[in-house]
Order: structure tokens, then C-alpha cells, then sequence
């Protein structure tokens, strides 16, 4: 057991976290700032200054998934970052199997929505970025079941890096951290 390296696990853990809360709540915001400025901003109500009530809130609709895609994009290299110094920090410090399965579960999850769900989430999203409600109906059953397993593998993640983190601090399976 080697107290600094197992320490530098729980905080990469505490930090994987937190990013992905971050991750979440960032997501939320952006649709739901998109629908208050288009339903309360007074400068380009309808007929005003070329642009319609829809094609405002198309417009910001389009720009939080934007901003959406682009910060998942970019938070998958991170967790991947993440992954592997957990997975290096987990068999260096040797904190007991437990802990070292879940660095591997939430690793294997980091890569799989890193090499496929958001790409493809991604491409379905902007096929149907423009088109009306009722159009594309495969295309937009497809997206929201690729959105529906990142939330869920991103839930799990969320549990098992809790569990992990916790378990850590609370001396499980061999591992100390804090004095007896």
C-alpha cells in the first residue's frame, strides 16, 4: 500500500467527478437558457427585425447543442486523461481489487462514450438540427437512444466513482488513507 499514490487516486477521482457533475449540469443549462432568452428577450420578438419567435429559438436551440457538442467532444480526451492515471495510480498503489474493478468499469465507460456515443450522438444530432419535429423519425430515434445510454453509462460512472471515492476514504479493501 503506498499512502501518496492512493491519495493522488481518490483526488483524480474526487476531480473525474466533479467533471462529469460539471458535464451534466452544463448540459441542462445551455437548452434551458436557449428556450428562456427565445420565450423573454424583447430585441427580436416576431417581425422584429427580420426574425421570427421559431427561428429565434431555432437559433439557440442550434447554439446550446453546439456548445453541447463541443464541450463533450472535448470532455472525452479528458476522461480518457483521467482513465489512464487512475488505472496507473490504481495497480501502483495497490488499494485492493475493489477499487482497482472500478477504475476499469468507469474507464471502460469513458472510452466507449469517447469512441462511440458521442461521435455518433453527435452526427445523428445534426442531421436533425433543422428539421421540422415529425421529420426524420429514425433519425431522431436513434439519437435520443444513443442519449438515453450516455446519461445511463454516465449515471453508473457517477455511482461507481461516488462508490470509489468514498470507499477510498472509509479504508476499503486494503486501502489506507486515513489513520486507524
Amino acid at each position: 500500500m503506498r499512502p501518496v499514490r492512493a491519495a493522488a487516486l481518490l483526488v483524480l477521482l474526487g476531480i473525474w467527478l466533479g467533471g462529469t457533475a460539471f458535464m451534466w449540469a452544463v448540459a441542462i443549462q445551455t437548452f434551458s437558457n436557449a428556450e428562456r432568452i427565445a420565450s423573454t428577450w424583447g430585441g427580436l420578438r416576431e417581425g422584429e427585425q427580420g426574425v421570427s419567435s421559431e427561428g429565434l429559438r431555432m437559433a439557440l436551440r442550434y447554439q446550446a447543442s453546439e456548445v453541447n457538442r463541443a464541450l463533450f467532444q472535448g470532455w472525452g480526451p479528458v476522461q480518457l486523461a483521467l482513465a489512464a492515471a487512475c488505472m496507473g495510480l490504481a495497480w501502483s498503489a495497490r488499494p485492493g481489487w475493489g477499487l482497482r474493478i472500478l477504475v476499469l468499469l468507469v474507464s471502460a465507460i469513458a472510452a466507449a462514450q469517447t469512441a462511440w456515443l458521442v461521435p455518433e450522438t453527435v452526427r445523428l444530432g445534426r442531421m436533425i438540427d433543422f428539421s421540422a419535429p415529425t421529420a426524420l423519425p429514425e433519425v431522431r430515434g436513434a439519437f435520443w437512444k444513443l442519449h438515453g445510454w450516455y446519461s445511463t453509462l454516465d449515471a453508473v460512472k457517477i455511482a461507481a466513482l461516488l462508490m470509489g471515492s468514498i470507499a477510498g476514504c472509509l479504508n476499503w479493501s486494503d486501502y489506507r488513507v486515513l489513520p486507524k
